[in-house]
């Protein structure tokens, strides 16, 4: 069963009020200590109903955990019911503008929903200033811009402060239209428990919410992160087969070839005679073929793991490469790199080798650029590697999808992005029209 206003029965107050007497009515002309009657809060005195306000707080209790978007409201017309009053509102600050909106109403004046007062002018305002509970006597003796609301006029206002989501600073506020009721303390006292709990309320739902959000935004990073991992799998592992074809093919169409011809040229060799001219043409042709295989093994091995990486360094192995790669390619590198440069983990001194080696490899395949430098700069924390070219760039949303994380992009950086980050290291991609920089970051531990 409830009661008209749609409250449940339970939060119907006791039957065994103790009497109110009526409140005086002032002049037509007031100045505000002619209205702030606060003072007379303590001079009125009831018996506390418990009773009603137990169930008060369980019904605010259960509105959090099922409605917390209508706590405000249970709040407001719970306020109507304890205070014996006509109209109740909630006004909020709003700190651009410095004025209070009045963003729940509940009783008479509740078509005023939107209303505003100024926050210097104001009895919210002046609550706010002494940060305590006020009494008002007809308030819009004073504050004449209520003149055209206040038809009943604003016998009495009981005006609270509260803080709200994120301290927020407003107040709720309780009004008699009535000659015959006037608030008290006990008015005073139990609405501002009940507004200190619904403020805690709306704060631990804020914070509730907060964690979900950012429990929801983890999960969502991480669906998309096991989403990208997973395609940067699959890729790498056609990537793989692609590799695998393609060593085999050169392994067949150079290393097969010459070995072939060395065996045909032995072939020869063993029915020349010695003395003949032929004889010894077929062995400086057999000899040739084998350096020429030779070569392309070593250069095949090279591309794969450079042998020097691990016998003398990073700075070496860089320098062999960047040689090779300019006379291949025809692309002007510019290597910088300290003479002093030491050696670093092997791990490491692989993760930097190979960030130098596909981006040199996406510059030659998708830049179009003729130059490129790589700069290589160290301290005792970090090792720090750029390389930049003058190529046409790369579109800026994608650049930031890249750096975001949101995008795998190629295999090649997103292969480099994976083996850097997996090191706690940082890497970052910038592109222009005048061309895109290549910068990894990582930390040095011995």
């Amino acid at each position: 069963m409830s009661t008209a206003r749609g409250i449940p029965e339970e939060m119907v107050p006791s039957t065994h009020e103790p009497e109110r007497r009526s409140a005086p009515r002032i002049a037509q002309s007031a100045r505000l200590e002619d209205i702030l009657i606060t003072p007379k809060l303590s001079a009125r005195h009831r018996l506390p109903n418990l009773q009603d306000e137990g169930r008060a707080l369980r019904t605010l209790a259960r509105t959090m955990a099922t409605a917390p978007d209508t706590l405000i409201d249970t709040l407001l017309s719970m306020a109507l019911e304890l205070c014996h009053a006509d109209t109740a509102g909630l006004s909020v600050l709003d700190t651009t503008s410095q004025k209070f909106i009045w963003t729940n109403l509940a009783g008479t004046l509740k078509q005023h929903i939107g209303g505003t007062t100024p926050r210097s002018f104001s009895p919210c305002g002046v609550c706010l200033d002494r940060n305590s509970p006020q009494l008002f006597s007809y308030p819009e003796k004073y504050f004449t811009y209520f003149a055209p609301v206040a038809n009943p006029p604003f016998v009495e206002a009981l005006v609270i402060p509260v803080y709200l989501k994120d301290q927020t600073p407003a107040t709720i506020w309780i009004l008699t239209h009535n000659p015959a009721i006037v608030f008290d303390m006990e008015d005073a006292r139990i609405m501002s428990d009940l507004a200190d709990f619904t403020s805690v309320a709306l704060q631990l739902i804020q914070s509730a919410e907060s964690e979900k959000q950012a429990r929801e935004k983890s999960e969502l990073l991480i669906d998309s992160r096991t989403s990208q991992l997973r395609d940067l799998s699959s890729r790498l592992m056609t990537l793989q087969d692609d590799e695998r074809r393609r060593i085999a093919r050169e392994l067949h169409d150079s290393a097969g070839q010459y070995l072939a011809a060395i065996s045909m040229n032995l072939s020869m060799i063993e029915r020349e005679d010695p003395a003949s001219p032929n004889f010894k043409a077929s062995i400086a042709d057999a000899s040739a073929a084998v350096e020429r295989c030779t070569s392309e093994i070593r250069t095949l091995s090279y591309l794969l793991h450079p042998p020097l990486l691990d016998e003398l360094g990073l700075r070496s192995a860089l320098k062999f490469y960047v040689e090779g790669f300019s006379e291949r390619s025809g692309i002007k590198v510019e290597l910088n790199i300290p003479d002093d440069l030491g050696r670093f983990p092997s791990a490491i001194e692989t993760a930097l080798f190979r960030v130098v080696q596909q981006s040199l490899a996406n510059i030659h395949r998708h830049s179009g650029s003729h130059a490129a430098e790589v700069r290589i700069e160290t301290d005792a924390e970090q090792v720090l590697i750029q390389v930049c070219d003058e190529g046409r760039g790369i579109p800026p949303e994608i650049i930031a999808q890249i750096n975001s994380g949101k995008q795998v992009a190629g295999v090649g950086i997103a292969g480099m992005s994976e083996r850097i980050r997996s090191f706690g290291g940082r890497f970052d991609v910038r592109s222009s029209k005048d061309g895109t920089t290549v910068e990894v970051s990582l930390p040095i531990t011995q």
